[in-house]
């Protein structure tokens, strides 16, 4: 079994948020399977199974807000006796530009919350991610702007990275971090960043 874990807010008055950019992947991956997600207390996330090939995948979405999610991320691996290696962690970053991918095996939390959560609850940086770029704000304060909405502008290149990002996870679970690390992580012809 593997596990993916996009993280954000629980809550509509978050779901367009650029901080819920996880929840909108792996809502993806669950429209495209035709699933729907089920709250389970005992985890602490929103989660539903799906089976890519021979591969049984959870996907969740943590519902203990943000800065908590590595209560989530615990309880899933204990709860589903996983390791670290098969588990996947999607969320937002600003130091990536908008639409970029970036696959890694491990690293630490670069100030983001939800990941310094979870690197702290598992006590280890060892733990596979996917980082989704919403770049960085033009002015004003770092939280604000990824609790705001994307802008009408944005959505069109949202869209498909989100469908990106979906498909490269879902490769992630069939072939592992290696694979989609050398498919997903190369620049694109004069991208910078």
């Amino acid at each position: 079994m593997k596990i993916i874990v996009g993280l954000g807010n629980p809550g509509k008055t978050y779901i367009n948020n650029r901080h819920n950019v996880g929840f909108m992947v792996v809502d993806k991956i669950a429209q495209r399977e035709n699933l729907k997600f089920k709250k389970s207390f005992r985890v602490k996330a929103m989660i539903t199974k799906a089976v890519s090939g021979k591969e049984e995948i959870l996907l969740a979405k943590p519902t203990t807000f943000m800065n908590n999610s590595g209560l989530a991320a615990k309880l899933l691996l204990s709860v589903y006796s996983l390791s670290k290696e098969n588990f996947l962690v999607i969320y937002d970053d600003m130091d990536l530009p908008l639409g970029r991918v970036r696959f890694a095996r491990r690293g630490s939390s670069a100030g983001h919350k939800g990941m310094a959560s979870i690197i702290s609850a598992l006590g280890s940086e060892d733990i596979p991610r996917l980082r989704i770029g919403i770049s960085k704000p033009l002015e004003g304060e770092a939280t604000d702007y990824v609790l705001s909405d994307f802008t009408l502008e944005q959505l069109p290149v949202v869209e498909k990275v989100v469908e990106e990002a979906a498909q490269g996870c879902w490769e992630w679970a069939n072939f592992g971090i290696e694979f989609v690390m050398q498919k997903y992580n190369v620049r694109k012809r004069g991208e910078n960043g």
